[in-house]
């Protein structure tokens, strides 16, 4: 082994099962995910695979899209997010978790703002 294989990061297939439970968690697409990070949606599904890998500012991108520390994307191995699909209750509580107090303000302020036609928005929804 030289010795920059020793350094060089492996676990690609992993990092990929990470970064895709880390998406779903929170409700997002690959579509939307990969406006986000400014990739392809092509892109998005090869990483998930671990059949690609990605650059330090790559890495950055993806990190700040999903509000988690690089760290957990590159190594974690925990089971707070292994489930394949979650309930809408499920993703808002992952995403007020990985939201700081400000934004929990402002999502607070959606909530109420809407709640008064939370009925006419169901409704519409169930006409499409």
């Amino acid at each position: 082994m030289s010795r920059t294989d020793r350094y060089e990061y492996q676990d690609w297939n992993g990092f990929g099962e990470r970064t895709k439970k880390y998406r779903t968690a929170i409700g997002l697409t690959k579509e939307t995910f990969a406006g986000m990070i400014n990739r392809s949606e092509n892109y998005i599904s090869e990483l998930e695979k671990g059949n690609s890998s990605c650059s330090v500012h790559t890495l950055y991108q993806i990190s700040k899209a999903l509000r988690v520390p690089s760290d957990n994307l590159l190594y974690e191995d925990s089971e707070m997010y292994k489930k394949d699909e979650y309930s809408n209750k499920e993703i808002l509580k992952n995403i007020i978790d990985r939201c700081n107090e400000e934004e929990l303000g402002v999502i607070k302020d959606l909530i109420v703002a809407a709640y008064p036609n939370l009925d006419k928005m169901t409704a519409s929804r169930k006409k499409k």
